[in-house]
C-alpha cells in the first residue's frame, strides 16, 4: 500500500511540475514585439520604406523575426504596385528575411559572388549578385541603404527592388552557401 501510495505522489508531483513548466514564460528564440516595433519606427522616420514598416506593423502580414536575422527591405518604390496585403504572396516577407546571422554591411561585403543566403523560405535562398561596396546586390537588387537599421540581433539593409522568389537558377554553377563561407573566414580568423 505505501509503494503504491508513493507511485502515485510521483506522477502527480512529475504533472505538477510539467504543468508548471509549461505555464511559465518561455525563453524565446524569436525577437523581441519591442525590436521590431523599433525596426518599424525606424523605417518609417527615416523615410522611403513606409510600406514595408506597415506591412510589419499589421498583424495579419507581421513575420516572427528569430533570435538573429539580417533582412532586405524593399523602398517604397518598390513595393508601390502592391494595393492591398492582399496583393501580396504570403511569401513574400519571409524572403526578404535571412535567419541565424546578424550581417552588416562589411560582412556582407566579405561574402563571394554567388553565395547563397538562407530565408524563412525553406529550400530558398537569396544569391549575392554583386560584391563590389559601391555596387552590392542581391538577387539583382541594389542595396541602396545598407545598414538602415542595426541592433545587437537584427541587421536591415535597404533594396531597390523586390526579391525575386522564383529566380531562374537551374543553369548556374555550384553555389557557396553563406554557413559555409563565414565558417571558413572564422575558422581562418581564429588561425
Amino acid at each position: 500500500m505505501a509503494k503504491h501510495y508513493s507511485q502515485n505522489l510521483l506522477v502527480v508531483l512529475l504533472l505538477v511540475t510539467a504543468i508548471a513548466i509549461l505555464n511559465l514564460p518561455s525563453i524565446s528564440a524569436t525577437t523581441s514585439n519591442q525590436e521590431v516595433d523599433a525596426l518599424v519606427e525606424t523605417l518609417v522616420r527615416k523615410g522611403g520604406f513606409t510600406i514595408w514598416a506597415k506591412l510589419f506593423a499589421n498583424s495579419k502580414t507581421r513575420p516572427v523575426l528569430p533570435r538573429k536575422a539580417t533582412l532586405f527591405v524593399p523602398t517604397d518604390a518598390a513595393l508601390s504596385h502592391l494595393r492591398y496585403a492582399t496583393d501580396m504572396d504570403p511569401y513574400l516577407i519571409p524572403y526578404h528575411i535571412t535567419p541565424e546571422h546578424h550581417l552588416l554591411f562589411s560582412d556582407l561585403c566579405h561574402l563571394k559572388p554567388l553565395s547563397l543566403l538562407p530565408t524563412l523560405v525553406p529550400s530558398k535562398t537569396i544569391l549575392i549578385t554583386s560584391t563590389l561596396s559601391a555596387n552590392y546586390m542581391v538577387d539583382n537588387s541594389l542595396v541602396t541603404h545598407p545598414n538602415l537599421y542595426l541592433s545587437p540581433h537584427i541587421s536591415v539593409h535597404g533594396i531597390n527592388r523586390i526579391l525575386d522568389l522564383h529566380p531562374q537558377r537551374s543553369k548556374m554553377p555550384p553555389l557557396l552557401r553563406v554557413g559555409d563561407v563565414l565558417g571558413a573566414a572564422n575558422t581562418l580568423a581564429a588561425a
